[in-house]
């Protein structure tokens, strides 16, 4: 028999959620994001469904070069859209985001296909490229693109890109 070792301050409560967030995993940039999420937009804690994953959205753009990633992304969206009614999707992206500079995910042939531009800006391309594909998918859903970044006060701040 297993031994409980840990019970929860709260009892449970089943919650709706409207809202699919889709993020980096970056434990420098996640806090800031659920602040955002949540003193901004207005999302209380547990009202919306947060996709992690290492380069955020990013993955919707792989269907040539890493098909299975973008496959399986899609099935999520999909899955999630659907069995949890959501109608709004929310894609967030951070300064300095290490998926895009790690060559065993993106090889190096597409990384010299930016050359020229910076790292920010292939970024917000991306965004507005997600937000593409997401609409390509035909789901009943309001999309949404932000970009996080540090600013010179030592502050995050966020701009809608799409």
């Amino acid at each position: 028999m297993s031994e409980s070792v840990y019970r929860s301050q709260a009892p449970f409560a089943e919650r709706e959620s409207a809202v699919l967030v889709i993020a980096c995993t970056s434990n420098a940039f996640l806090p800031y994001t659920r602040e955002f999420l949540e003193r901004h937009l207005g999302l209380p804690e547990g009202s919306y469904d947060l996709l992690a994953v290492p380069g955020g959205g990013q993955f919707l753009l792989l269907t040539e070069y890493l098909p299975k990633f973008a496959w399986v992304g899609h099935r999520w969206i999909k899955f999630l859209v659907e069995r949890h009614r959501l109608r709004r999707v929310i894609v967030i992206a951070h300064q300095d985001c290490a998926w895009y500079s790690e060559e065993r995910f993106i090889p190096p042939f597409l990384q010299r296909l930016g050359v020229g531009r910076s790292l920010k800006d292939r970024q917000r391309e991306d965004l507005r490229e997600i937000v593409q594909a997401l609409r390509q998918l035909s789901l009943p859903i309001a999309i949404e693109a932000y970009y996080a970044e540090k600013s010179a006060d030592g502050f995050v701040r966020f701009t809608k890109e799409a």
